[in-house]
């Protein structure tokens, strides 16, 4: 017989049989059979009730059920039983001090719980109180876990108190629920979730409205530590609450949760509302975090998720807002953040941006607002740039850029005129921008890097550069405009670009370079004419070159003026470890020199730098090979191999070497 909607009668019947006093040949002892107990989506087996009746107004009740069925992921149980060996009983009550709660599992995993009962009837109201109080928890959570009820961990130390009070009779059924756990200790044996001294308290309240139950919930985590893979929680340092309210339909089991609240002290806030479906599923979603300070928000929520990317160790300033819709007004899913004054910096010094302020509107599919990003300037492997703002439309996992962008470089500019970003936030995340380089100062690019500093602008056109696969590409070839001459670079390319030890890989090609100009800022002394070179199969490793085959000489149909400062020739020398051979011995009075033709070589490989000239000598090769006017000199060069860090320390300290024998 199901028994659907007489539980008042069950109440009556229990308190009648309980209070009325027993004659002592008459009745010691009624069985009840309720038969099977049918809910929404749960449903029990049949339910016996057996009351005694030793004297004393003391009573003895026994309630089993032979099993429980839950609504899937869950597993039932097989058997459940309420026992109150001794119990006080009056017209409007019954108390036991001693019950005991036996579950029998599925699995034929059974366990016990000790509870405190207590029924009270007044008026038309009816109470049922279940608590206990400072139950080990290990058992009760493993009993559990088995059945699927819960996730499988393991409880080494703590105390769980709890209390369920069930309300009865005008003006509508209720249920009140509150548990505190306090020490737990618990871990599971992957590894990914544990905790530590973790306390905390969760009050419930359902009560049944017209067709719906009505609901308030609050859990508080008020003191531990814990880690829920790949999170980190300290609850001492900042304590968290969430509480939800709404409606919750019996026969469904559909959830509405007009309010739901957050809050992590110092942390984040947000506030909302959700409504989940009867599988679960999240069918409305409206979340706004209220305006917060970035750096807590990024160590506790952001930074887990990064590990092992460009982002996961960074200074940040600044704060932030959001809103989170599903479905938007526009249908989809909707994501708006605001910004301000943000600062970022790399722990690795490889970049950093501050001064971000703006918004950033996201829409999973249809038309979206425009994102507008500025910043104030920032910095990218030790080359400061200037502000910015970038303007584009985010939709779905695809970002378009809506206006070029432009910002200032090393005294010129980066301007870039379409940027296409894909599969945003998926390892298969890939981009592409096509520009040009504005004039900018070479002077300032090698001071930014630390290089030996020298002048001319760096300019041009910037094809398809493209990113995949870790890998950065640029499709034909970059051509730059330096030193009264043209570079082009081909076939480059950056893997792991923002990784730890980023490779770069290019063939690098140089015509008709001044070397008046190349020079002239340069502390190396004075040379006239031209110079033709290439430098292929150069690789960088964490911007450190390590491979290389470079080769750099006068064209064959230069007929500029060559001349060569004494200066010059003396830096030559000292790069070759060789010595000055001039076309007289009187002749080393002069400052500068005429020559027919210069070049030198460096195939680097191993750290080792194979070097050589323009043509081969007795016991060398010419660095410089005189020609023309006298006065005329050759500069030789006789150590072949080259440890490729001295021949560094040789430019680095060229301005102090002895210079060249003079023969």
């Amino acid at each position: 017989m199901p028994i659907r909607h007489h539980r008042h009668l069950l109440f009556a019947f229990l308190l009648w049989a309980a209070a009325t006093p027993a004659p002592a040949p008459a009745i010691d002892r009624i069985t009840l059979d309720v038969g099977r107990v049918d809910g929404a989506n749960w449903s029990s087996g049949d339910v016996h009730l057996t009351l005694g009746f030793p004297a004393d107004n003391r009573i003895s009740a026994t309630l089993t059920s032979d099993g429980l069925s839950l609504p899937e992921p869950f597993h039932g149980l097989d058997a459940i039983t309420v026992n109150c060996p001794r119990a006080e009983a009056t017209a409007a009550a019954i108390q036991c001090a001693d019950a005991e709660l036996k579950l029998g599992g599925s699995n034929g995993e059974v366990t016990s719980v000790p509870l405190a009962m207590d029924l009270h009837r007044s008026g038309g109201h009816w109470r049922l109180r279940l608590s206990t109080r400072g139950l080990d928890p290990g058992p009760v959570w493993a009993f559990a876990a088995k059945q699927g009820l819960l996730p499988a961990l393991e409880i080494s130390a703590g105390e769980l108190s709890l209390s369920l009070q069930f309300n009865a009779g005008a003006p509508e059924p209720a249920v009140q629920m509150d548990a505190a756990l306090s020490a737990i200790d618990f871990s599971d044996a992957a590894g990914l979730h544990a905790g530590e001294n973790l306390s905390a308290r969760f009050t419930g309240h359902f009560s049944a409205g017209d067709g719906d139950w009505q609901s308030a919930a609050e859990l508080r985590v008020e003191a531990g530590q814990m880690y829920l893979h790949p999170l980190f929680v300290d609850a001492d340092r900042a304590p968290i609450s969430l509480s939800v309210a709404g409606n919750i339909h019996p026969e469904s089991g559909a959830l509405q949760l007009p309010r739901v609240q957050f809050h992590q002290s110092g942390v984040a806030r947000v506030d909302g509302k959700l409504s989940i479906g009867p599988a679960g599923d999240l069918q409305m979603v409206d979340l706004r975090l209220s305006e917060t300070p970035l750096e807590p928000l990024y160590r506790t929520y952001l930074q887990p998720f990064v590990v092992g990317t460009p982002l996961d160790s960074l200074r940040v300033e600044g704060g932030a807002d959001a809103r989170l819709q599903w479905p938007s007004p526009q249908g989809g899913r909707q994501l708006q953040l605001n910004f301000y004054d943000i600062g970022i910096e790399d722990d690795a010094g490889r970049f950093s941006v501050f001064g971000i302020a703006g918004s950033l509107d996201w829409q999973s599919s249809g038309d979206t607002d425009s994102t507008t990003l500025a910043w104030e300037g920032g910095q990218f492997y030790r080359i400061d740039f200037g502000p910015g703002t970038l303007e584009g439309r985010f939709a779905g996992r695809r970002f378009d850029l809506a206006a070029p962008l432009s910002v200032p470089l090393l005294e010129g500019a980066l301007r870039i005129n379409s940027l296409e970003v894909t599969a945003i936030g998926t390892p298969d995340l890939a981009w592409n921008f096509r520009g040009n380089l504005q004039p900018m100062s070479l002077q300032a690019l090698t001071g930014s890097l630390a290089w030996p500093s020298f002048g001319g602008t760096l300019a041009g056109d910037i094809p398809l550069v493209s990113y995949a696969g870790g890998t950065i590409t640029v499709d034909g070839s970059l051509d730059l405009e330096v030193f009264d001459g043209a570079v082009r670079v081909k076939g480059l390319s950056i893997d792991d670009p923002f990784g730890v030890i980023p490779v770069l890989r290019a063939d690098v090609d140089f015509q008709d370079l001044s070397l008046e100009a190349l020079t002239s800022t340069f502390s190396f002394g004075n040379i006239q004419g031209k110079l033709q070179g290439r430098v292929h199969g150069l690789m960088l490793k964490d911007w450190t070159p390590t491979t290389f085959d470079a080769r750099f000489a006068t064209p064959d149909d230069d007929d500029s003026r060559h001349r060569i400062s004494q200066r010059a020739v003396e830096n030559l020398a000292s790069l070759g470890g060789a010595g000055a051979v001039l076309s007289s011995t009187f002749l080393r009075v002069f400052e500068e020199f005429s020559y027919r033709r210069l070049g030198i070589s460096c195939r680097l490989n191993n750290g080792i730098c194979e070097m050589g000239g323009v043509a081969p000598a007795d016991r060398g090769y010419y660095i410089v090979e005189g020609g023309g006017l006298p006065p005329r000199i050759d500069v030789l060069g006789f150590n072949r191999r080259v440890d490729w860090k001295l021949l560094l320390s040789r430019f680095e300290l060229i301005a102090t070497t002895d210079g060249p024998v003079i023969r």
